[in-house]
């Protein structure tokens, strides 16, 4: 079977001029808020800075050495931590496909959110990104987060 066989009218490819990186791609960070709240999450939920942070430690590996050499000493200077307008957009869209809901000013996965969470932690999928959540688990807590940002 070709592929003609599967459309009734003629199609065409058209080349595009740049590569989209997938960070910018809404699905792709959608997929990296639904591993944020499950790996560093409390319950599958988190505060809206808390997916900051985490969505920031996960673009390079000195951002994580940045959040592990701070780990919330005071003497030390604050991570600058980047927010991205673009993580808004994407939580709206979640939500409104119900795959997160707001609670108590948190973001949490509804059961849909669980189960996309549960078969993305199975797959060889957001490898590195994984692991920078896992060695930042323990400093990603809110009340360093709001350590973070507030600087109390």
């Amino acid at each position: 079977m070709s592929i003609e066989e599967f459309f009734d009218f003629p199609f065409t490819f058209t080349k595009r001029k740049d590569f989209t990186p997938c960070d910018t791609r809404p699905l792709w960070k959608a997929s990296l808020i639904i591993l944020i709240l499950g790996v560093v999450g409390r319950n599958n939920s988190a505060s809206l800075q808390k997916i900051h942070v985490a969505n920031w430690v996960v673009k390079s590996a000195e951002h994580l050495n940045s959040i592990l050499e701070w780990q919330g000493k005071e003497e030390r200077m604050r991570p600058n931590v980047r927010l991205e307008p673009a993580i808004d957009h994407v939580l709206n869209f979640m939500i409104s496909n119900k795959i997160l809901e707001k609670e108590n000013g948190s973001m949490c996965l509804t059961e849909l959110g669980v189960e996309i969470y549960q078969e993305l932690d199975q797959e060889n999928v957001f490898c590195d990104e994984k692991r920078f959540l896992l060695e930042s688990k323990k400093y990603l807590s809110e009340a360093a987060v709001k350590r973070i940002f507030e600087g109390v």
